[in-house]
């Protein structure tokens, strides 16, 4: 495997919803979803999409290594180590669209390569197609971000409501 460049942005998730209308904002809400999807229900989305539109791949999806460089506290750079990544180009009509994501998931690189390509083409209703079932992805994601949430909060201490104790070290000889 080669070493791949990393698109910027690719990797990068906000946790503020992405402006509707902003080019890019629907790949944005897709790669956000998609840590809640399933290999079938990519497949299902990329099954809806493609044969909307004539879309030719440039690559084709293929796994490769990205080095990770991290800052340590002193703000000198290292490598950490290298993350495998699937990457994937797609063009319509002159415009190219790049999916990148994290371990082997050819599937969801081809989708986002395919949503950056429809949105860079200015055929955005075209994503109305796979619209409800990236509602549900987000829906999804949501309720299982809700449950690691209660999760946590069922571990944290409350210090204030911890009785204090007094200990006598004189009897302890």
């Amino acid at each position: 495997m080669d070493e791949l460049d990393a698109a910027p942005g690719d990797g990068a998730r906000s946790s503020a919803a992405p402006e509707p209308g902003r080019k890019g904002a629907f790949k944005e809400r897709l790669l956000a979803a998609m840590a809640a999807a399933s290999t079938d229900e990519v497949s299902s989305m990329l099954d809806r999409l493609w044969p909307l539109c004539p879309f030719c791949v440039q690559q084709a999806p293929r796994a490769g290594l990205v080095m990770v460089t991290v800052r340590d506290p002193f703000g000198t750079p290292f490598h950490l180590g290298e993350v495998l990544v699937s990457e994937a180009e797609v063009r319509l009509d002159g415009c190219t669209g790049y999916g990148a994501v994290c371990g082997d998931e050819p599937e969801q690189a081809l989708l986002l390569a395919a949503v950056a390509a429809v949105e860079g083409s200015g055929r955005g209703a075209v994503l109305g197609a796979i619209a409800a079932p990236l509602g549900q992805l987000e829906a999804k994601r949501a309720a299982r971000k809700a449950l690691a949430s209660k999760l946590a909060a069922a571990t944290e201490v409350r210090f204030e409501s911890m009785k204090k104790e007094s200990v006598d070290f004189g009897s302890l000889g």
